[in-house]
């Protein structure tokens, strides 16, 4: 079909006119390859042949070039001419009279009737018969004579001079094929795919075709086969369409297709000529040949299936040498490490020395910018044709680091080299303390052992402080698995903050900070300053990683965990968004506990589990008891003991019980035996804690609260003194007196003694939890206040802070109460909301109530709502008794309540955190 070539058709028919009278025409039909000029010569012929015009056509191919008069032949073979006259006119051994005798054959012909010479392809064309037409041309003028020619433009390489002759005649016209417009495009999808289809796609096929009517025409083959969306079903007849193309313009344009399929995104002129040894203003005419044919955008192939077909259409020796040479290319024009390192692999050999070092200059900068598969490639390339042992070990170090940020379970399989090769020798002080750190991971003890031992004899790097980098180390193994830390270590002392100190310095003060916390506590805040700024001047990478992780630890057993919280929120985010799994598992696992620290069970089972699902259990090692340790904890909490039984069942690492991730692990069995009422279990895995924590030196309750867990157990078995005992320890261990384990202690402590002084204990123990942000021992807190009130005949109290301990209940998850510390025959009923209580939210109205209040007005609101008398008030915030009553008149009148009792369940958690 004809599509957008009415204006050419009309010139011919006018340009044959002009002939039939008398007055001889050429014309030069050029356009691109596929673009439609054949289909426009017929078109012609057909609308013209109904005359007494005589029509002789010919189309040139690539063999005739080699055949003297192939063309002439085809010409002479349309007159009506016998073969014994045709053989006569043509004799090969004397061209010139052939010429001469063929030339005023035609001339005669034209004398009949108006003669048309049509030949196609004419490029192609043997010189003896380009002589012939150039020679009727001469003769020509003024005779009927019409001669069309047809070629690809840009490639009359084989005939510059005759191109000369024919542009100086007066009657030389040149018709020039412009590829099709969205317009045409369209017009050719109608009459296939109908007027609606063609209409919404048109620009879509335009855009990967240029407009090449065969590129078109696969397209529409294709799509006729497919059921996918058009985008999608460039297939076998577009492949084959494109090497047409490229087969018809030629060799040159060939080679150069062929360079920007292997060079890809880092083509370019200079690069192509340089690759492919040309000149770069031959090569720059013939990528303006390739757009012009419809495959390439620039320097860039249009549609994908296009580089697609050219590259797969080179043997694997022509595909090897192409990469290979790229990649030199690049490497001497300062190319990105990166575009050589494709290249080498593409090459699938590597000869030349510098190759190594560039695949592993390549995979370093692909994990700067998080590109972990495409390191891995470099690297596993690299170790398939490196044969120094040196350059394998830090080959493989590489590879374990590249891997392990998307599973450390796949990237363990390279520990027993290394070690091996650490043995050797071929692996540096750094590099040992980082297997030491990946060996424990995988319970690898006795490897890392003898590591650790030569680590301690090595020369440290010369920009590295003496000593440092076995420190740093000797500090994480004293916190994280104190148990293979070598006799007569001891912590190094806090650092002060140093913001601008350099990555290690940083990781050396992380793990320093966190081991001093947990054996020193954090009395003046110091470590957790020194937390706060290391999290402020490390930016996340794979060496900081630990270093960030020790310093929001250290907030967490600083218990600063609203800050601990923003900070895990944010790096989480930041992970997320670069896709390093690695690190999202750890900073779910952190945050799950810190949102079991804060009693959010929803948030920190999702953490847990988000944590787990994303490098599963063989991935964490002996840190397994983070995640698992978590989801064993709430489901026990939330009285989901099917599931607490399940995770229970999945199996664990003997070495996880060496270490500190064990004590998480630990201590939510024992839990989940306390809840199960098997006190005895329990109470074997609470003194367990306790021991390893006082072996190791790190018996702080911030880590682990045993001695409360464990005074628990004794009061269910009737133990009062030992309970006691227990949470008087714990409370002179907890720090600060607003601490979430002291007013947890405060909490088991009551339990111990009688109910008027246990009224008392477990204000304070509310109080303190309150400001702690630990909702769900504070719920159990609430319930045991209730309680106390009942049984004290406060039954206002009593079900005023049931009705908000309920309300707690609910949004921590929790199913029933399962923490009744006291024995059986001390527990009165337990207080239950009525029906018509809602557990919910602070609502707006209750939110604009409290935000009526002044600063004072909400400390009041807040101690009256847990049942405090006007006196009692009046003591803790050391005002009046009248001027408490006062507070509280303008309080009722602004909230719209008439006492105490009705002031809104919500308003006390609202007053307390705006204060």
């Amino acid at each position: 079909m004809l599509v957008e070539r009415e204006r050419e058709l009309e010139i011919l028919d006018g340009l044959f006119a002009e002939s039939a009278a008398g007055r001889g025409r050429i014309v030069l039909v050029s356009g691109a390859v596929a673009n439609g000029k054949t289909e426009l010569l017929r078109t012609f012929v057909d609308r013209n042949a109904a005359g007494d015009a005589l029509f002789l056509s010919a189309i040139a191919t690539a063999a005739d070039r080699e055949t003297p008069f192939g063309v002439l032949r085809q010409l002479l073979d349309c007159m009506p001419l016998s073969a014994e006259r045709v053989e006569e006119l043509i004799s090969p051994e004397c061209e010139l009279e052939t010429v001469r005798q063929a030339t005023a054959a035609l001339l005669a012909a034209s004398r009949a009737a108006p003669l048309v010479v049509i030949v196609d392809d004419v490029h192609h064309a043997d010189e003896p018969s380009m002589d012939c037409l150039l020679r009727m041309t001469h003769r020509g003028r003024s005779t009927r004579t019409m001669l069309v020619l047809a070629e690809s433009a840009y490639d009359w390489s084989m005939h510059p001079s005759y191109r000369i002759e024919l542009v100086r005649q007066t009657q030389f016209r040149r018709i020039r094929l412009a590829p099709l417009t969205v317009s045409g495009v369209s017009e050719m999808l109608t009459q296939y795919l109908g007027r609606e289809a063609a209409h919404s796609l048109a620009f879509e096929v335009h855009e990967a075709t240029g407009g090449n009517q065969l590129l078109v025409r696969a397209l529409i083959e294709d799509h006729g086969d497919a059921e996918s969306p058009f985008e999608q079903v460039a297939g076998e007849s577009f492949r084959q369409a494109v090497l047409t193309c490229l087969q018809r313009s030629g060799p040159d344009a060939l080679a150069v297709a062929r360079a920007l399929a292997v060079l890809d995104t880092t083509a370019s002129a200079d690069r192509v000529a340089s690759l492919i040894g040309r000149d770069p203003d031959v090569v720059t005419r013939l990528l303006h040949t390739l757009n012009t044919l419809g495959l390439l955008d620039g320097d860039c192939f249009r549609h994908p299936l296009g580089r697609a077909a050219v590259y797969e259409d080179l043997s694997g020796s022509e595909l090897a040498r192409l990469h290979t040479d790229a990649a030199q290319l690049l490497r001497q024009g300062a190319g990105d490490a990166i575009e050589v390192a494709e290249h080498l692999v593409a090459a699938r050999s590597v000869r030349a020395d510098w190759a190594i070092g560039d695949l592993r200059r390549a995979a370093e900068e692909a994990l700067a910018v998080d590109d972990d598969a495409a390191a891995v490639k470099y690297v596993e390339f690299a170790l398939s044709v490196c044969t120094a042992a040196p350059q394998r070990a830090q080959l493989r170090m590489l590879l374990i680091r590249a891997e392990w940020r998307k599973d450390p379970g796949t990237a363990a399989r390279h520990l027993t080299a290394l070690f091996q090769e650490q043995r050797d020798g071929h692996l540096d002080a750094e590099q040992t303390a980082e297997l030491v750190r990946r060996g424990m991971w995988h319970r690898r003890t006795e490897e890392t052992t003898e590591a650790l031992d030569q680590l301690g004899r090595m020369r440290p790097a010369v920009n590295e402080p003496l000593g440092s980098l076995l420190s740093s180390t000797r500090d994480w193994l004293s916190h994280t698995y104190p148990q293979f830390l070598p006799a007569g270590t001891d912590g190094a002392p806090v650092p002060q903050a140093d913001s601008a100190a350099a990555p290690p310095a940083q990781q050396d003060q992380a793990a320093a900070v966190l081991n001093a916390i947990l054996r020193q506590g954090d009395g003046d805040g110091r470590c957790t300053r020194v937390a706060e700024q290391i999290l402020q001047g490390t930016p996340l990478t794979d060496s900081s990683l630990e270093a960030i992780t020790s310093a929001i630890q250290t907030l967490v057993y600083g218990e600063r965990l609203p800050m601990a919280a923003r900070w895990c929120d944010m790096l989480l985010a930041e992970a997320e968004a670069r896709g390093v799994t690695w690190w999202q598992a750890v900073f779910s696992g952190c945050r799950a506990e810190i949102a079991i620290r804060n009693g959010e069970l929803v948030d920190a089972e999702r953490h847990a589990a988000r944590a787990l699902d994303l490098i599963g259990p063989h991935g964490w090692g002996v840190a397994i008891g983070v995640p698992l340790g978590a989801l064993l904890y709430t489901a026990t909490a939330m009285g989901d003991f099917e599931n607490a039984r399940k995770y229970l069942k999945e199996p664990v690492p003997s070495a996880m019980f060496q270490t500190r991730y064990g004590l998480y692990y630990q201590r939510a069995r024992g839990r989940y035996y306390l809840a199960t009422d098997r006190l005895q279990a329990a109470l074997a895995d609470f003194r367990y804690c306790g021991e390893l924590m006082t072996a190791w030196g790190l018996d702080t309750p911030a880590l682990v609260p045993w001695r409360s867990d464990s005074a628990e157990v004794h009061l269910r078995l009737g133990d009062h003194e030992r309970a006691q005992q227990l949470a008087q320890e714990q409370m002179s261990l907890s720090g600060s007196p607003k601490s979430r384990t002291h007013g947890a202690s405060l909490r088991v402590l009551a339990a111990t003694i009688g109910h008027r002084a246990r009224l008392r204990l477990l204000k304070e123990s509310v109080e303190v939890l309150q400001v702690s942000g630990d909702r769900l021992t504070l719920t159990q807190a609430l319930y045991d206040l209730s309680r106390v009130h009942q049984v004290l005949g406060e039954f206002g109290k009593a079900r005023m802070i049931s009705r908000r301990a309920g309300r707690l209940a609910k949004e921590c998850r929790v199913q029933r109460m399962q923490e009744q510390i006291t024995p059986s025959h001390e527990q009165p009923l337990m207080l239950v909301p009525d029906k018509g209580d809602t557990w919910k939210q602070p609502d707006a109205t209750t939110r604009q109530a409290a935000d009526m209040l002044t600063l004072s007005e909400r400390k009041v609101a807040a101690l009256a709502s847990l049942g405090y008398t006007n006196r009692e008030i009046s003591g803790k915030l050391h005002i009046t008794v009248s001027t408490v009553e006062q507070h509280l008149t303008k309080i009722f009148r602004k909230l719209k309540v008439k006492r105490r009792t009705d002031l809104p369940v919500e308003l006390e958690f609202h007053a307390a955190s705006s204060a």
